[in-house]
């Protein structure tokens, strides 16, 4: 968005507060993430630093900083990366610090998902440019906010995705500009470019977000985008710019073959002490299964990717020989290094090789980690003993519900906590009326069928005495009654709705925006609907709003509402 369209309209502020709701109160999150951010101590063996602490985040920098890498490469991509996605300004600015060796970096990443993907990609972006800044001022280091483009992902249909929210529950858009062949995959997602389906789509999502008071500039920015011809990684890139301008917040591909080349010393390492590395993550996932935690994570013997006929495929390890899977492509050791060393452009970490990698070219004092992140980093100690890296802090995201004006108003008038929405909407509905009219039909039904039961058990104890056979008249009686008093209880609950219908309207609507499809906000909704719906300014008010120090979940409540 432009910085004039941005000055038109920052729209609505979000004055009107912000309220932490604690963890153990959401069914979202696991055992595990909830011990790592709340308590700790439990899971303290598997991590490397506590995120909570001033000391190791003290350490994590120091560390991070001196160990050995060559920022001049880096900073050479990365000048040319932020200038060819018009990253420029405060952006360009942070690149140019990492040449400073007292400089660290805090880093986030995610898949380069269809318009940026759900809530939480831009929440991720957003801590951790506030963390930086954190950090920096507790340390005095210069600290850089890096994001990390999951460019080298293959999972198209899991990338071709976004969801707004609608009158009926969230409105799902689908790309479908690529065919998947039916064995394998189409290569990293990143380098696909968008073909004419994209503005049909892109059309499409205008009009979900016609009824939006600033979807005008929004909608300008994914336009420019979004385009046919312009890649997944170029279209993300640009676009999550546009949604928080002026943020300092660097891109980062690694993709470019000069990254690749750097990290060759690491990957030379998988290849030749790729079973040692193996057996540790196994240990690892052994005691943390023991202890009682999930492990995120089931780790192969093999972590790297090689680009093949168009693919991109596991490299499976068996015995001294590797082979691409799916494919008649086999090497011994030698002949894998050899390959690694001539065209190391086709090879890409894994999920358990991604995060060294990274960590091998970044000074890294802090990975902004979502909840399954952070999950899947205790398995990740060992690893980075085995690469000789110092772990960093791994800090969780931010995590955000945005509670509209309409949903606000409707839990202050009921007195519901935002938390009470993950209940199922029938049996929500039913405690409100109860709790409006002071009848419980629910109870009164109850009681009227035990007292029926009551009545006919005295009555067959008399009828049976005075003829045997008149006891099944007595059962067959009483049966028909039951059945008569559920027809009627399922009368007077439908004259209960329809009488409380405007009520049950209003609760299905605010559970749909709070607890799309059940499941937390910011795992489904777009970020575009919030800008559209509050303004151009409203997701850089909210970055600087949230507390990236909060051990608890973080309700938002923009102004105009009690």
């Amino acid at each position: 968005m432009s910085t004039d369209a941005r000055a038109a309209g920052s729209g609505r502020s979000l004055a009107a507060g912000l309220e932490h709701v604690p963890l153990e109160r959401l069914r979202s999150f696991s055992a595990l993430y909830r011990e790592y951010v709340s308590r700790f101590d439990g899971v303290s063996e598997f991590y490397a630093r506590d995120w909570r602490s001033s000391d190791d985040c003290l350490a994590a920098v120091r560390e991070a900083a001196a160990h050995p890498r060559d920022r001049g490469v880096l900073v050479d991509v990365l000048r040319e990366q932020q200038a060819a996605w018009n990253n420029l300004g405060p952006a360009a600015a942070q690149v140019e610090r990492l040449l400073d060796p007292r400089s660290a970096v805090v880093v986030t990443g995610q898949q380069v998902g269809l318009f940026t993907g759900p809530l939480y990609t831009v929440l991720k972006a957003m801590t951790t440019v506030r963390l930086a800044r954190h950090l920096e001022a507790e340390t005095g280091h210069p600290v850089v906010p890096v994001f990390w483009l999951g460019t080298e992902d293959h999972d198209l249909a899991e990338m071709s995705v976004a969801s707004v929210p609608g009158s009926d529950g969230p409105e799902q858009l689908v790309y479908d500009g690529h065919r998947l062949p039916r064995v394998g995959n189409l290569g990293s997602v990143g380098a696909l470019r968008l073909a004419a389906p994209i503005a049909a789509l892109v059309d499409r999502l205008e009009r979900l977000l016609a009824g939006t008071e600033f979807s005008g500039p929004v909608m300008d920015a994914v336009r420019a985008a979004y385009r046919p011809g312009a890649t997944f990684t170029d279209a993300f890139a640009a676009l999550l710019t546009a949604l928080l301008p002026d943020s300092g917040l660097v891109l980062m591909s690694a993709e470019d073959v000069r990254l690749k080349r750097l990290a060759l010393p690491l990957w030379r390492r998988e290849i030749e002490d790729g079973e040692r590395l193996h057996r540790a993550l196994t240990d690892v996932t052994d005691r943390l299964e023991g202890a009682s935690w999930h492990a995120q994570v089931r780790t192969a013997p093999t972590n790297l990717f090689l680009e093949q006929g168009g693919m991109r495929l596991p490299i499976d390890r068996d015995g001294a020989s590797y082979r691409v899977r799916s494919t008649d492509v086999a090497f011994d050791g030698a002949g894998l290094l050899d390959l690694l060393e001539r065209e190391t452009g086709r090879f890409t970490p894994n999920v358990v090789l991604r995060p060294l990698t990274q960590d091998w070219l970044l000074p890294t004092a802090a990975y902004v980690a979502g909840p399954g992140e952070v999950a899947y980093f205790a398995q990740f100690r060992p690893a980075y003993e085995w690469a000789g890296l110092p772990m960093p802090s791994i800090h969780p995201r931010a995590t955000v519900t945005v509670v509209e004006p309409r949903v606000g108003r409707f839990l202050h008038e009921t007195g519901l906590p935002v938390e009470a929405l993950q209940e199922p909407v029938d049996s929500l509905f039913t405690r409100l009326v109860q709790e409006r009219t002071g009848i419980d039909l629910e109870a009164t039904f109850a009681t009227a069928g035990s007292r029926i039961d009551a009545s006919l058990a005295a009555l067959d104890s008399v009828v049976s005495g005075l003829d045997a056979g008149l006891s099944a008249t007595v059962g067959a009686s009483s049966a028909a009654m039951r059945r008569e008093l559920e027809r009627l209880r399922e009368r007077v609950l439908r004259a209960q709705r329809r009488r409380e219908s405007e009520l049950g309207h209003r609760l299905r609507h605010a559970a749909s925006s709070v607890f799309p499809r059940g499941t937390p906000q910011e795992r489904v909704s777009s970020p575009l609907w919030f800008a559209a719906r509050f303004g151009p300014g409203f997701l850089p008010e909210l970055m600087e709003s949230i507390d990236v120090m909060a051990p608890a979940h973080q309700v938002i409540h923009p102004a105009g509402q009690p």
